[in-house]
Order: structure tokens, then C-alpha cells, then sequence
């Protein structure tokens, strides 16, 4: 400490043969330039989704107009029990006539093609009854061994594949056994 040293370093400017052509000195690096091109292709892909947004807006807007005007003007007449023989013999109005007012809309063609409409399938579906499917799962071989783990440790780490019945299972093996 306290004693100064000159120390040679040599500069080897020449780019090795591996980096050839790799390297800043050997790549120039232009500016980035920004280009408009209306007629490019995400140009097209843009104008057409904004056309299809306003077209879907312009289809769910005119739905909307003709659920309202579908609506009597004289809903605010006392509703009448449908039970034959009670209430006025006047017009009656049912629920029923106003499927629109209650029901879910249809979806629309787009999502439907998009999402599979009735196609699509959530789930695996099976003729087993709960129970046999319950019996079925990789865990349902441990559940004694569940049980007893259980009482014995105040902790206790479960490690399993994915669909094992570890979340929905022991919640209801601790149910059932009252714990």
C-alpha cells in the first residue's frame, strides 16, 4: 500500500475471428426510422377489426333498440297470477311472453365460431356416479393413510400431480372424519 506501480496494458483493437463481423466496430448501427405504409398488411388487419368492432357495436346497439320496443308500454299495469280463476279476467301478462327480457341473449356467430359454441366441452365427461368418481382418483388409495398422518402431524406437506383430488379430496376427507 502506498507504493505506485506503472503498469503496462495493452489495447488489441483487432476483432477475433469468431466475432467477425459481430462486433460494434464491424456493424454499423442506423438510426430507427419510422415508416407509415397504408397499404401494408397490419394496416389492412387494423381497418378491418375496427370495421368488425363497429359492425358487432352497430348489430348488439340495434338488438338492444328492438328489446325495448318489443316491451309493452303498459308494464306498469299490476302483473296477474296466471292461476286459473284468480285476478281480473283482463289482459294477462306472463313472463313467459318476454323471453328476451329474462333469457341470456344469443350469442353471436363470430363467438360462437370463435369459442365452439355448443361443440365445447368443459371437463371431462363420464357415466360414473360421484362417488365411484371420487373412488377413482389417485388419493382415495391414501385416505387411511390421510386420516392417520393427519391426526398424527400438525403440518403436513401433500405433493401430487395435477387432477389427484388433493384440494377437492382431503377437504372432504377432514369433513367426513370431523376434522
Amino acid at each position: 500500500p502506498g507504493s505506485d506501480e506503472d503498469i503496462e496494458i495493452d489495447v488489441v483493437e483487432d476483432e477475433p475471428m469468431f466475432l467477425k463481423g459481430q462486433t460494434k466496430t464491424t456493424v454499423s448501427h442506423s438510426p430507427v426510422k419510422i415508416v407509415k405504409n397504408p397499404d401494408g398488411s397490419l394496416q389492412r388487419a387494423a381497418m378491418t377489426q375496427s370495421a368488425l368492432s363497429k359492425e358487432r357495436r352497430e348489430l348488439r346497439q340495434a338488438q338492444r333498440e328492438a328489446e325495448v320496443d318489443n316491451v309493452p308500454k303498459d308494464i306498469g299495469k299490476t302483473w296477474i297470477d296466471p292461476v286459473p280463476g284468480g285476478g281480473e279476467t283482463g289482459g294477462r301478462y306472463l313472463a313467459s311472453d318476454f323471453p328476451h327480457l329474462a333469457a341470456p341473449p344469443e350469442a353471436p356467430e363470430w363467438w360462437k365460431a370463435s369459442f365452439g359454441g355448443a361443440k365445447v366441452s368443459y371437463g371431462k365427461k363420464t357415466s360414473l356416479s360421484i362417488v365411484q368418481q371420487r373412488q377413482n382418483l389417485p388419493i382415495f388409495k391414501l385416505k387411511s393413510e390421510l386420516g392417520e398422518a393427519i391426526k398424527k402431524n400438525q403440518i403436513l406437506i401433500v405433493i401430487g400431480e395435477t387432477g389427484s383430488g388433493k384440494t377437492t379430496q382431503i377437504t372432504q376427507y377432514l369433513a367426513e372424519e370431523g376434522g
